[in-house]
């Protein structure tokens, strides 16, 4: 069954804001949002699912990991995509484990570097920090309204992996269709 909203709970700050910086993975085509407490990286205990994007909860249902399995070449672009100017801080829990949700709306600027991941329609009544890049709009009730990911950069360090796994593709099919021949040491 899917949630009908994302609940949180919203409590008064008790240490530094979380570290938080967005990456996107050229060879896999995601988006990958880690969050980083001072205590240390969070470890995980469960989720919250769709099937363009996973939030990972820590035991208490802190976020520790945000993944958009949706190419940003399919997010809607739009020019007038203006990031909240003022948030404050917050401690947000998030209610619900192993769950799933509808489909968010991500939606980006045109340079692809500012996205919004909108989880309802209903206007946000407050903006909270989630993480340093992560912004999370809540509603009047507690529900999320939307998470807000900014200035994250492409990764370039897995290109070099990417060409190998499609060198290896391109001989499989090589191999399958009796182009590639194959030499027999006989030394």
């Amino acid at each position: 069954m899917k949630l009908p909203a994302l609940r949180v709970k919203i409590d008064t700050p008790a240490g530094q804001i979380a570290r938080g910086r967005g990456f996107y993975q050229l060879e896999e085509d995601e988006l990958y949002l880690p969050v980083e407490y001072s205590e240390g990286p969070g470890k995980f205990f469960s989720f919250l699912e769709s099937d363009d994007v996973i939030l990972h909860l820590d035991r208490e249902g802190r976020l520790i990991f945000v993944e958009i399995t949706r190419p940003r070449r399919h997010w809607r672009s739009r020019s007038n995509l203006v990031v909240p100017e003022e948030a404050e801080r917050a401690d947000i829990y998030f209610t619900d484990f192993r769950s799933w949700f509808g489909n968010p709306a991500l939606i980006c600027d045109p340079c692809r570097e500012n996205l919004l991941i909108r989880f309802s329609r209903g206007p946000a009544a407050k903006n909270y920090i989630l993480a340093e890049n992560l912004i999370a709009q809540v509603d009047h009730s507690c529900h999320l309204v939307a998470i807000w990911a900014r200035d994250f950069t492409d990764d370039m360090a897995g290109r070099k992996i990417l060409r190998w796994r499609k060198s290896i593709r391109e001989g499989l099919k090589a191999l399958k269709s009796g182009e590639l021949v194959h030499y027999r040491n006989t030394s």
